[in-house]
């Protein structure tokens, strides 16, 4: 989607570290062999050959794009180094001997597995996601529904449990003064004429705040 609004495909790190893909419709072939073929109790990794490293995966699909990727020159116009992922395994490689002894293999190649998705993309993919702006971005930051990139994350102003806290504490801070203020009024005001009747006003104000499980 990246390359379809004329934007630099985002690569994590030096792009070596290598996967393996599969079709989406493969993967259902192979569930459906699972499920019908499998013993229950066992554990059938979904596996495929087809190993790329990211880098190579960038060449693919400017080829498909027909964008020029031949030289360090044209990379650096499309693809955008970015930092790496935190723990970002260098290669994944899963044996899937036990389901092909069950008789599935892919059918579909990397290549045409791949050309199939970015077509998808071309004539869905703003349609079906709307607008994910944030999510094409290298490090999204995803809580609930809500989405940032990163760097509107980093100057997200404090956390609601942090903003909660802040308040707390100036309604301590609130209480702790009107309690001050209410035995302040007590002992100083006991002294004028109307001692009596300032004393009981204060006394009022700290059993108000008693009821109400505030004090400190």
């Amino acid at each position: 989607m990246l390359l379809q609004r004329q934007q630099k495909l985002l690569l994590h790190g030096d792009g070596s570290p290598t996967r393996r893909y599969l079709y989406a419709g493969d993967i259902v072939d192979a569930l459906d062999t699972i499920f019908h073929k499998g013993v229950i109790g066992q554990i059938y990794n979904i596996a495929s050959q087809d190993e790329i490293s990211n880098i190579e995966i960038c060449h693919k699909l400017l080829e498909i794009f027909g964008l020029p990727h031949q030289t360090p020159t044209d990379l650096e116009q499309w693809v955008q180094l970015t930092e790496d992922r935190p723990f970002n395994d260098q290669r994944y490689a899963t044996d899937g001997s036990k389901l092909t002894a069950l008789g599935w293999q892919p059918k579909i190649s990397f290549e045409e597995g791949l050309a199939k998705t970015v077509e998808w993309y071309r004539r869905f993919g703003e349609v079906w996601w709307g607008d994910i702006s944030r999510v094409l971005t290298p490090f999204p930051v995803v809580e609930g529904t809500e989405i940032w990139t990163k760097e509107e994350h980093d100057e997200l102003p404090a956390s609601d449990n942090e903003a909660a806290q802040e308040g707390n504490e100036e309604m301590w801070t609130w209480l702790k003064e009107e309690r001050s203020q209410a035995l302040v009024s007590d002992e100083s005001l006991e002294q004028d004429g109307n001692g009596a009747m300032w004393t009981q006003h204060a006394q009022e104000r700290l059993k108000a705040l008693d009821k109400a499980g505030l004090t400190v």
